[in-house]
């Protein structure tokens, strides 16, 4: 009787060291958890940098050739706002 209830304990003792170490892997199993969504954020962030200059290149170009061409309008005298070209 006294070596099953040794038997007994033995059990009840692996199981709580079972118990332990499955909380413990738990735990370690999210140590990562908050460098990963950093990461994701970064490289999100990245992108919509990338999206933003383009669309601000392409705008700036678009713009920067009216400008050129109004000012050689304006510059060549043909007069598109009335005026002579002449300050």
């Amino acid at each position: 009787m006294g070596l099953m209830t040794e038997h007994v304990r033995l059990r009840l003792s692996l199981m709580r060291v079972g118990v332990a170490l499955a909380a413990t892997r738990a735990r370690r199993s999210e140590r990562g958890e908050g460098v990963i969504s950093a990461a994701i954020a970064v490289l999100v962030m990245a992108f919509l940098g990338a999206a933003m200059w383009v669309a601000f290149n392409g705008t700036m170009h678009s713009a920067q050739s009216k400008v050129d061409t109004n000012v050689n309008t304006i510059g060549a005298g043909s007069g598109g706002a009335g005026g002579s070209g002449l300050p």
